[in-house]
């Protein structure tokens, strides 16, 4: 128990809190840290009921940052000042985390550290514990994180936590500064393939859940644009994109029938027509268009700070390999249907351009975990 650290984000709590740290205290958590986020001076008595000593320590700061900003400042305290500390657990200071489960926390993590580890609660049916808006509003995360990062969690929303200390710098880098930072949390471990576990904890809600200050609609908006963000921002993009690619792939094709009738030339390769004047006027569509593509996703969709030579050859491949089903299916669809390849090249580009989001996100432009200092090393 001596390694391991519990940190409590707090932002005006109530009088359930001083119990709860000495109770947390008494069981043998090896360090308690608290972090006041700007609850304001009509709360310092309540948190002086709480004795600093080795053991227990409360970082105060005005004004209030959000829930991500404690958590983070909490995060780089134990970075910078609790070398010991190897296994971190973040709990709520609202009452909704027994000590037994805190405990049963560390002893798994004790037992296996990998990847991180949640303290998921039962949102079946047979819960009557559980308040109908939060049984709705994580099933739906559940469903909505799986369907776009490819793993069922069983509690998107659980505040429970725990991890291994080499996690902390990638912790603390996470962005966000409110209740959508434990969202993105869930996300980028699951884009640097950090595995997300779960264990069964006891579902406690006082006073269906009124001690909570998350804000049903502005921070479910807030976690589901963190959610959809990369994807909805990778839409923008591809739709620029698109244009340029629409755009140019029209006029060249308007050109080249009108000017190049020498071009009307097909091959056939098995069930595959590709046909010259259509391959000209996409590929050079296509190429001004991926440099565009390129440029946007880089910067702004999946904001990678790595070098051109990381991810150009990574992207120059998908492009290609796009290029070429782009071709093919435009041609072949065409010589089937009999449909304008004009208009073929809508649904085509459509359906590659989801693809390309997962493939781009996945492997051209992979998030990394932080590493850690040569200190922490």
């Amino acid at each position: 128990m001596q390694q391991s650290a519990l940190l409590i984000p707090a932002y005006k709590p109530d009088d359930r809190l001083p119990p709860y740290v000495a109770a947390l205290k008494e069981a043998g958590v090896g360090k308690i840290v608290i972090v006041d986020d700007g609850s304001g001076e009509s709360f310092q008595p309540l948190f002086q009921q709480i004795p600093q000593d080795d053991v227990t320590v409360i970082l105060s700061y005005t004004p209030n940052g959000g829930k991500g900003h404690a958590l983070k400042t909490g995060m780089q305290y134990l970075l910078d000042h609790c070398p010991e500390q190897k296994y971190i657990i973040t709990a709520d200071s609202d009452g909704q985390h027994t000590v037994t489960d805190v405990l049963r926390m560390v002893e798994a993590l004790h037992e296996n550290d990998e990847g991180l580890l949640l303290g998921s609660r039962d949102f079946s049916r047979n819960n009557k514990n559980v308040p109908a808006r939060s049984r709705f509003g994580n099933r739906t995360t559940t469903v909505v994180f799986k369907l776009f990062y490819g793993q069922w969690v069983e509690d998107t929303q659980t505040g429970l936590r725990g991890f291994e200390r080499g996690l902390l710098p990638t912790m603390v880098k996470v962005r966000g500064e409110r209740y959508e930072y434990e969202m993105n949390m869930l996300i980028d471990c699951a884009q640097m393939k950090i595995p997300l576990r779960s264990l069964p904890i006891e579902t406690v809600y006082e006073n269906n859940n009124e001690g909570s200050h998350f804000r049903p609609f502005q921070d479910s908006v807030r976690i589901y644009s963190v959610i959809l963000g990369s994807f909805l921002k990778f839409i923008g993009t591809a739709l620029i994109s698109w244009l340029v690619d629409y755009g140019l792939f029209v006029l060249l094709n308007f050109l080249l029938k009108t000017f190049c009738p020498g071009l009307e030339v097909s091959y056939q390769l098995w069930l595959v027509t590709i046909t010259l004047r259509i391959a000209i006027a996409k590929v050079v569509a296509r190429l001004v268009s991926g440099v565009v593509n390129y440029s946007l996703n880089k910067k702004l969709v999946f904001e990678d700070k790595g070098s051109v030579s990381k991810s150009g050859p990574r992207y120059l491949v998908v492009f290609v390999l796009n290029l070429l089903a782009s071709v093919i299916l435009i041609s072949t669809l065409c010589r089937l249907t009999g449909i304008s390849e004009n208009l073929l090249s809508i649904p085509v580009d459509i359906f590659l351009f989801i693809v390309n989001y997962f493939v781009q996100r996945a492997w051209v432009f992979p998030k990394k975990q932080a590493q850690p200092t040569e200190t922490e090393a």
